[in-house]
């Protein structure tokens, strides 16, 4: 995003981890020393100082989790917040699935769960996607390379397809068992929204992708499509061009306070883990570098953190 939208002077990062050093008056549940990590949204035009790379750093603390003690801070910097508080947009608002882990989805009248494709199904915010959805009575139907199938079905999905087949959506419609109305895209291309509309049944079809797909890759004009962007659930106005523009919604700010503590109960429960985590030294350096590497596209399966502060 910052790629794209750069705001010059802005800090950016949005996936934090560190522990509560001051808090408001209100708060009473999260003293000083509390591990905390989650969402913010940095490269913010409307607040420049708003981002994770930052030694300190304030966000309101109903879109925090509580770091479980048993995890590492790297851990807990790799979950963050960025990637449950999309799904959970793109479950509840984009694809209109009322299931949740706390109360999941009824099972269809043939006594299957209900399919949901996720696009990317190994990347980080598919591993999430998979857990979520499945903890929400979901079956997650994948795409992922042959080398990451494992990874991915490690995170809860029941069925890979390698998005390199020539007959990719075929595959992913005979193995729903019925009608495929659901589809989340992790990657946002010509050729995995071919794919996920191609896969997709002819009626009630809705689709979330997490970059903004454009018109001319749109192939049906049936299937319903949504782009939710996840600074929403902060509650402020998203002050970009175009169709990354949102007005401020206090609606989306409750969906994320209450995706928070769906996902808070998650970790407690022992059922959420974060996408496989690899630290880059060098602190600021760090940043620079594992940018770089994102770039380079030399990350597969992992989830870069970098340690700014000591916690």
């Amino acid at each position: 995003m910052p790629q794209f939208h750069p705001v010059p002077g802005a800090i950016m990062g949005c996936d934090f981890m560190g522990k509560v050093v001051s808090s408001g008056s209100k708060v009473d549940n999260a003293p000083p020393g509390t591990r905390l990590c989650g969402p913010i949204y940095g490269s913010n035009p409307g607040n420049p100082n708003s981002g994770a790379f930052a030694e300190y750093l304030v966000q309101d603390v109903r879109l925090c989790l509580r770091v479980p003690d048993v995890w590492s801070d790297i851990e807990g910097a790799a979950l963050g917040g960025i990637g449950w508080a999309t799904v959970g947009l793109a479950m509840e608002d984009s694809l209109q699935l009322t299931g949740m882990p706390s109360k999941p989805a009824p099972l269809r009248a043939d006594g299957n769960r209900i399919p949901v494709l996720v696009y990317g199904g190994a990347t980080a915010t598919g591993t999430m996607a998979c857990q979520i959805l499945k903890s929400s009575g979901y079956d997650p139907v994948v795409t992922a390379s042959p080398a990451s199938s494992a990874l991915a079905k490690k995170f809860g999905a029941v069925t890979t397809v390698p998005y390199s087949s020539p007959d990719c959506a075929d595959k992913i419609s005979k193995s729903t068992k019925g009608p495929l109305r659901h589809a989340i895209d992790c990657i946002t291309s010509p050729e995995s929204l071919r794919c996920c509309f191609s896969a997709l049944g002819r009626a009630g079809a809705r689709y979330a992708s997490l970059d903004y797909p454009d018109e001319e890759w749109r192939t049906r004009k049936a299937v319903k499509v949504a782009f939710p962007l996840t600074y929403v659930v902060m509650g402020q106005e998203v002050k970009l061009e175009g169709p990354f523009h949102r007005d401020a919604d206090p609606a989306m700010f409750e969906l994320g306070t209450r995706w928070c503590q769906e996902v808070q109960g998650l970790l407690n429960q022992g059922r959420l883990r974060c996408h496989p985590p690899r630290e880059v030294p060098g602190k600021w350096q760090g940043i620079i570098q594992g940018l770089d590497m994102l770039k380079a596209g030399q990350i597969r399966g992992q989830k870069l953190v970098v340690r700014v502060a000591n916690t």
